[in-house]
């Protein structure tokens, strides 16, 4: 979902976008807080998303951008080191994401 900067504060998407975002982004500073954030390098991300009800009311590719976005200058330096992307959703009892990362 593309956003401009009034638009972030009156729309109910990119309310919930922001929202997502932060709280992704606390996850990942309370997993990262003793590792070092990965640099200049050329990265892999894989994404599982397991999600509980009806798993398709987003575009993967949304979900996609909101992990990367909530990650960048936490788990890595700035997405565009991210080379390759693997994703996959299925449904599941609750709701759980996992993330890896590695340097390729």
């Amino acid at each position: 979902m593309r956003m401009t900067q009034s638009g972030k504060w009156v729309k109910p998407e990119a309310q919930k976008y922001l929202t997502c975002k932060f709280d992704l982004a606390y996850q990942f500073k309370q997993q990262m807080h003793d590792k070092p954030i990965l640099g200049r390098a050329p990265l892999s991300v894989g994404i599982v998303f397991g999600i509980g009800g009806n798993y398709h009311h987003c575009d993967l590719d949304n979900q996609i951008k909101t992990i990367l976005d909530a990650a960048k200058g936490i788990v890595f330096l700035d997405d565009r080191w991210v080379d390759h992307i693997t994703a996959e959703r299925s449904k599941t009892a609750e709701h759980v994401t996992t993330v890896f990362v590695q340097e390729l």
